[in-house]
């Protein structure tokens, strides 16, 4: 198994037994859990994630008994979060999202959103200045300008009559006054406030995305540092490969299935005898003997990896009685497969045995004498055989090859 980054600061040791959800070692203090599933963790779940090693975390603590909601969902949400925070309690650790890093990071977030509320606040009460239209005050200076224009046009207009004054004069004045009304109709037009309200809209969205983010950023959040996924429910911790603070980005530990079976290299004529399902009989190095049934057989084959190299063929054989099998650990035993027995018969070695050229065999007594046999079952180079003609019996000297 190799571990998924970090500083090595606690390890099992060899021979430990470990199940699903117990604690395989620690990263800078933090646990790596087991969890039982066959697609490692590549990224960090976040809420939101989807996928299939979502599906296979959500799988696995359904096995060990939490509640994460939909089973099918390939969603990291919340049900599935709270699931995780409480396999961390079991295994007696903090929650991730209580973690230093993970405080910093909520930290960060939260002052994100504060500057993006303030960010709202300026862009509503630009848009409220906008839409609030002129004061009083201003509207009264605008009417007093207007008043003043029209007394100073009115003084041209009858300055000009009464031959003291010029037509220049009462234009200047004419043009002051439609000024004036202009300032007031200006003042009193309703403003575009367009641009106002996209900016205020622009900054609500930024202010959402920040909250969603504070909310997400409190969520447990797991990744390969945290969760380690293997094909099996139980392993024995073979052999220990990092150490203390090392990386823990290369091999961690060997492990091995704690379900013990019994394999034996095979002959090609030793294959084509043993079928699926036989029952046998395996020796322990003490001289017990146990009871096993043929699981697989494979044939002999070429390496994938080197052309040159034959894999031999090789039977597997289960193994019922587990708990008296932890005692002897990895060692070498004797299968014994039987395909057929026969007692009270008449057993000669096999180079005793004499073609006949007309067929059939025969074995020769030390005078000479040929006696006709029919074959029976063969095993450890010796023959079953049965007199056809002929005097044989227990005890006789025959002649071998």
């Amino acid at each position: 198994l190799e571990g998924g980054g970090g500083v090595v600061t606690k390890l099992p040791e060899a021979g430990a037994v470990l199940q699903m959800g117990d604690v395989l070692m620690e990263t800078e203090g933090n646990p790596v859990i087991l969890i039982h599933g066959d697609v490692p963790l590549w990224r960090q779940l976040v809420p939101g994630t989807s996928g299939i090693d979502v599906a296979m975390v959500r799988g696995a603590l359904a096995e060990l008994g939490y509640d994460v909601g939909d089973q099918a969902s390939q969603v990291y949400d919340v049900t599935l979060a709270a699931a995780l925070d409480q396999l961390y309690v079991t295994a007696g650790y903090p929650t991730p999202s209580s973690r230093a890093d993970a405080q910093a990071n909520l930290k960060e977030k939260q002052d994100a959103l504060a500057a993006a509320e303030t960010e709202v606040t300026t862009a509503q009460e630009a848009l409220r200045d906008a839409q609030a239209g002129p004061t009083q005050a201003q509207l009264t200076a605008a009417n007093n300008e207007i008043a003043a224009a029209q007394r100073d046009l009115t003084a041209a207009q009858q300055a000009f009559s009464a031959g003291t004054g010029d037509a220049v004069e009462v234009s200047l004045a004419q043009a002051a006054l439609d000024l004036a009304k202009a300032n007031l109709a200006d003042l009193q037009k309703t403003k575009d406030t367009t641009a106002e309200q996209a900016a205020l809209t622009q900054a609500q969205a930024v202010r959402d995305k920040a909250q969603q983010e504070v909310t997400d950023a409190q969520v447990t959040s797991v990744g390969p540092k945290d969760l380690l996924a293997v094909t099996t429910t139980t392993l024995r911790v073979d052999t220990v490969s990092a150490s203390l603070g090392m990386d823990s980005a290369g091999q961690v530990i060997t492990w091995t299935d704690t379900m013990m079976f019994a394999r034996a290299e095979l002959t090609d004529s030793q294959r084509l005898m043993i079928a699926t399902g036989s029952e046998v009989t395996v020796t322990l190095p003490d001289g017990m003997e146990v009871p096993g049934v043929v699981e697989e057989v494979t044939a002999s084959h070429v390496d994938e990896y080197d052309m040159w190299t034959t894999i031999p063929a090789e039977v597997r054989v289960a193994l019922e009685d587990q708990g008296l099998l932890e005692q002897y650990g990895v060692c070498g035993v004797t299968i014994r497969l039987v395909q057929g027995e026969a007692a009270d018969v008449l057993v000669v070695p096999v180079t005793a045995l004499v073609a006949l050229s007309e067929g059939g065999y025969a074995v020769q007594k030390e005078n000479g004498e040929l006696i006709g046999v029919d074959v029976g079952l063969i095993a450890d180079t010796r023959a079953e055989i049965t007199v056809t003609y002929g005097d044989l019996e227990e005890g006789d000297v025959v002649v071998v090859a």
